[in-house]
């Protein structure tokens, strides 16, 4: 089963701002000490948490050609939508994992 028929009923995002759009996000403690121990799925101001592990962690495989764009923006939006907020650092990560075949954490 490929990845992208793993999520047939949802509406694919095209860019990581259709994933942030849907969530709602202020960060009322900027730089507080446990941010580094969640993800956030929303956007604060100009920094986009998301965008930040597209490529950091997820940017060189789809450059290699192992996934797709599109296997990991489909990704990032199902460990969104999977996980509860506040969503824990390496529980996301390891959605990602799992979801795209590859390590990133």
């Amino acid at each position: 089963m490929s990845i992208l028929s793993q999520f047939v009923n949802m509406s694919e995002p095209s860019t990581i701002e259709d994933i942030t759009s849907q969530y709602q996000y202020e960060d009322k403690v900027p730089g507080g000490k446990n941010d580094s121990d969640y993800v956030s799925c929303g956007q604060n101001g100009s920094y986009c948490e998301l965008q930040e592990i597209y490529d950091k962690h997820l940017k060189s495989y789809v450059e290699k050609g192992e996934i797709t764009k599109q296997d990991a923006l489909n990704a990032l939006d199902f460990a969104c939508r999977k996980l509860e907020s506040p969503r824990d650092r390496e529980e996301y990560y390891n959605v990602l994992n799992d979801k795209l075949g590859v390590e990133i954490f």
